[in-house]
């Protein structure tokens, strides 16, 4: 692949690593963040309020790391395409867009009902803590499993680069 451009490759670095630094955030936020807000508390209104914190944290940062990543690999898999034909790795290079903004499909189907539940307890705590800690551990767990797609995204990334 030693016809590629420089700003192919330097696409292929910004794709790889915005895709592995979504991955990482995600993972820290259900590994450190969640077991952090959870440890030893018990008020409802603090627990969801330190969820949201962390929520809208992750809002400003997760969709740009996607949408970066994903926009570099779709120039790298259209540069490829262009100057080696090579259909292992272009595609390799639309796989890797395809798992890394993946996380904005996995977020509305699967995220978004544990989502929405915290986030009205932020406007309003009715629920118990019992029902607070299940949703947001709820969240951790299905956090930690959209962790995985921008890993898949870097993977395909770097296999693509070697």
């Amino acid at each position: 692949m030693a016809s590629l451009s420089t700003t192919v490759r330097i696409c292929q670095g910004l794709g790889i690593t915005a895709s592995s630094f979504l991955a990482g955030t995600l993972y820290t936020a259900s590994a450190l963040g969640v077991p952090a807000i959870l440890a030893g508390q018990t008020n409802p209104s603090l627990l969801v309020s330190q969820w949201h914190s962390m929520f809208r944290a992750g809002f400003k940062i997760g969709p740009t790391l996607a949408l970066l990543g994903a926009v570099n690999y779709l120039y790298v898999a259209w540069g490829s395409y262009n100057s080696t034909y090579d259909a292992r790795v272009w595609k390799g290079f639309v796989g890797a867009a395809v798992g890394t903004i993946g996380i904005v499909p996995f977020t509305l189907i699967f995220m978004s009902p544990t989502n929405n539940a915290l986030l009205a307890q932020a406007a309003k705590t009715t629920l118990s803590e019992v029902e607070v800690r299940g949703l947001v551990e709820k969240w951790a767990f299905l956090n930690f499993l959209r962790s995985g797609i921008p890993v898949v995204g870097t993977a395909l990334g770097l296999y693509g680069a070697l």
